[in-house]
């Protein structure tokens, strides 16, 4: 019974432990309270499993029906998408199975223990840590780049294909006891079979998820030549006014030295007070000297006139930023649409303060606080969107962008007031 147990705790609690390693910053509970819990579970597991075992039911069996225990709290434990939880955790599970195979064939094949023996156990602890580094190494990675990717609707299926392929091979590979080559090699080249379909399955979303970012990016470019259009039709506007305003001058000048020659000055009084009501408005701009850059601005600056929504700005971004025009219009384009959305909310107070600073030639930071009555949702220390499921695209673009910049985006609530800031390096 003491080699059973020894060997039941070798062949799960290592390969258990090493399912949290990618996980182990999105837990729900605290670390010390996340060690205390593992340890409850897994003698709880054992409690069960030797019940089974007690009860006349054969050891593999007993593991097989105690072992579903460890998914359901593992899902509990881990605040992330099931999906990418499921993803991950069967790649695990398939580690487990290989390792397992390995010990029981070469028990089986030359005699010298049995399944669950001390023997057994040893061999499965120098397996696991020898493999360790390597496997450590390559699931870290991998959960970094399934984590860096935002496909909910992608991540509730895209498991069910390393499971199905676990299942045929844990189905066909069932008796272990008796484990032969064939069966090994099965397991083994289901290992294999796991590097490859993770492997290809990232690299595929990677790739719809670079294409979509073009096509934002695209969508971004069709908005600010839209922009600049109607800003160029402002100002073409503007320039004719300046020529009437230029051409009708003259006449005004005569109506006033009329009066003034006559000493009508209630006269001339009246038409001046006439002639400034009817002025038309200026509605051109200029916040900064970068075109793009105050083309975008304008226009959300009107917008959000047009609203009453106070906006303060200060841009002194110069003609030729430290970063490209199409880039840093999409982050203030982004921002703002954000910002707008957000103060349209609520009816007073509100506002939005947009300020620049390019400290040096290659150095440049953004910040745009607005008025923001809730705190918006999060998940994974990511925004949601507060128009569809799934993360922001507006400020995943933002990160996208600073990142390829070698800088930093932030987002902060407090007090009803959210605040962005952008530091981007070229």
């Amino acid at each position: 019974m003491t080699e059973l147990i020894l060997y039941t705790l070798a062949n799960t609690l290592p390969f258990h432990l090493f399912a949290y390693i990618p996980f182990w910053n999105h837990l729900r509970f605290s670390k010390k309270t996340m060690v205390f819990l593992l340890l409850a579970e897994q003698i709880v597991f054992l409690i069960l499993f030797l019940i089974l075992v007690h009860m006349g039911i054969p050891p593999l069996r007993a593991k097989y029906c105690a072992i579903p225990l460890y998914g359901p709290l593992f899902f509990y434990f881990v605040k992330m998408d099931w999906g990418k939880i499921a993803f991950l955790y069967i790649f695990t599970t398939d580690y487990l199975m290989t390792i397992t195979g390995l010990v029981s064939y070469l028990g089986y094949s030359s005699g010298a223990y049995d399944l669950y023996s001390w023997q057994a156990a040893v061999l499965t602890l120098f397996f696991f840590f020898l493999t360790m580094p390597f496997m450590m190494h390559y699931i870290c990675i991998t959960a970094k780049m399934v984590f860096a990717i935002d496909a909910p609707g992608l991540w509730k299926t895209i498991w069910l294909l390393p499971l199905f392929t676990s299942l045929l091979v844990m189905l066909l590979t069932y008796h272990v006891e008796d484990m032969t080559l064939r069966a090994l090699l099965s397991r083994m080249f289901l290992m294999v079979c796991m590097f490859l379909i993770y492997h290809q399955i990232i690299q595929i979303i990677q790739q719809f998820q670079k294409q979509a970012a073009a096509e934002e990016h695209a969508r971004s470019m069709e908005r600010l030549i839209h922009l600049q259009r109607d800003q160029y039709s402002l100002i073409q506007s503007h320039i004719m006014e300046i020529h009437r305003a230029r051409h009708d001058l003259r006449q005004h000048w005569r109506v006033l030295q009329g009066c003034l020659d006559n000493g009508d000055y209630d006269a001339l009084a009246d038409y001046i007070k006439n002639y400034g009501e009817n002025v038309p408005a200026d509605f051109t701009h200029t916040f900064c000297s970068n075109i793009a850059v105050n083309a975008v601005v304008c226009y959300y600056y009107e917008k959000a006139a047009t609203e009453k929504i106070p906006m303060e700005i200060s841009l002194p971004i110069p003609a030729q930023a430290a970063i490209p025009d199409p880039e840093l219009c999409v982050i203030l384009g982004n921002l703002l649409e954000n910002a707008l959305e957000a103060c349209m909310k609520v009816k007073e107070p509100r506002f939005i303060r947009v300020n620049a600073l390019q400290a040096t030639d290659n150095v440049l930071s953004l910040t745009v606080d607005n008025t923001c009555p809730t705190p918006p949702r999060t998940d994974q220390k990511r925004l949601l969107s507060s128009k569809h499921h799934g993360f922001g695209v507006g400020t995943d673009s933002v990160r996208t962008i600073a990142r390829q910049y070698h800088g930093e985006a932030r987002f902060e609530w407090k007090d009803g007031v959210f605040y962005a800031s952008v530091i981007l390096h070229t």
